[in-house]
């Protein structure tokens, strides 16, 4: 035990062997902060299976989140590096921001990580070695280009939810006239 606890028991029966009616007071106190206490970790508890067969899917999912965190940081990483180096305009960069934040490259991740990104980030590289001279104009046009690309897929995504929403309140319609 920690000496706070013997401090507290210590002073508990000093006032005790002087106010013999305070001893009740600390009895109620006590009993109390021990129900809430009981009810707290009564609360917190949750059901976590043993078997092997949960822990092996437990460690799989916990695989696939780190996979997807690595991703994003990786497209995270080639964006902020092409806006530190190059930057956007206000109306590309809330798209790129948009972009980011529904994560809306599920799909093209391969290709953008791959094979967009990289040949920008060579592309502004040489043309800022070339210190902007004659490729101004291609890398802003490739840049329009991947901003584009990336507008078409937060529409997709957009209409993506739309369909799923509609979808799923075609169902709910059915089951309710079924009910009816």
């Amino acid at each position: 035990m920690n000496i706070y606890f013997y401090l507290t028991l210590f002073f508990i029966s000093l006032i005790g062997l002087i106010y013999q009616k305070a001893l009740l007071l600390f009895l109620f106190l006590s009993l109390f902060g021990l129900l809430h206490l009981l009810w707290e970790r009564k609360k917190k508890k949750t059901f976590i299976p043993k078997s092997e067969n949960f822990k092996e899917l437990e460690k799989v999912r916990k695989k696939h989140i780190k996979i997807e965190e690595k991703k994003h940081t990786y497209i995270d990483d080639q964006i902020a590096y092409i806006r530190e180096i190059w930057g956007y305009t206000k109306a590309q960069e809330s798209t790129v921001e948009q972009f980011l934040e529904q994560r809306a490259y599920g799909v093209m991740y391969n290709k953008l990580s791959a094979s967009l990104l990289p040949q920008m980030i060579l592309l502004i590289e040489n043309c800022n070695a070339k210190e902007k001279k004659g490729c101004k104009r291609e890398v802003t046009s490739r840049l329009r280009e991947l901003i584009t690309l990336m507008k078409k897929e937060l529409k997709k995504k957009r209409s993506g939810r739309e369909e799923a929403f509609e979808t799923t309140m075609e169902v709910y319609d059915y089951l309710f006239a079924e009910i009816k």
